[in-house]
């Protein structure tokens, strides 16, 4: 990070070596820094995944991506965030939609233009059906997906 700039952003990809030294290094660096995550690359390429409460529990601003298709079997960011459920699921459904939609227009630069509902912007607005399992709201229960905007 030393020939780096802290002023500008700043978004790791993958991180399933980061260490919580790591994170709070780079927090330390800079405030711009984005942790991206491709959980199907991720299991892909490793066939393993960071630990996202190391990343939480020192407040990162997560995101969600999906690599490419040489090292993915899909690009659905809808997938990348069940994935992640999937395998920690102590991560609530809430918090990946604001991983995947807000922080992820935050990190690229468009947070006053897409990823939330606020006057003034145009996002891409989804319908998503899903069964309610034990009254919390599960991405894998996924039944209908539907394009609104």
């Amino acid at each position: 990070m030393e020939n780096m700039n802290p002023s500008c952003k700043t978004l790791f990809v993958h991180n399933t070596l980061t260490t919580v030294s790591d994170v709070e290094a780079a927090h330390q660096w800079s405030d711009k820094v984005y942790w991206a995550t491709c959980a199907n690359a991720n299991l892909y390429i490793e066939n393993r995944l960071p630990r996202y409460s190391d990343f939480m529990e020192r407040g990162a601003t997560l995101c969600v991506g999906t690599d490419s298709l040489s090292s993915n079997w899909q690009l659905s960011i809808l997938e990348e965030i069940k994935t992640i459920q999937r395998y920690q699921s102590e991560i609530a459904s809430e918090e990946l939609l604001r991983w995947a939609t807000y922080n992820g227009a935050k990190a690229l630069g468009y947070e006053d233009q897409i990823g939330s509902l606020e006057e003034g912007k145009s996002p891409g607005v989804l319908w998503i059906e899903c069964e309610v399992v034990k009254e919390t709201f599960d991405l894998n229960s996924v039944t209908a997906l539907k394009r609104l905007i």
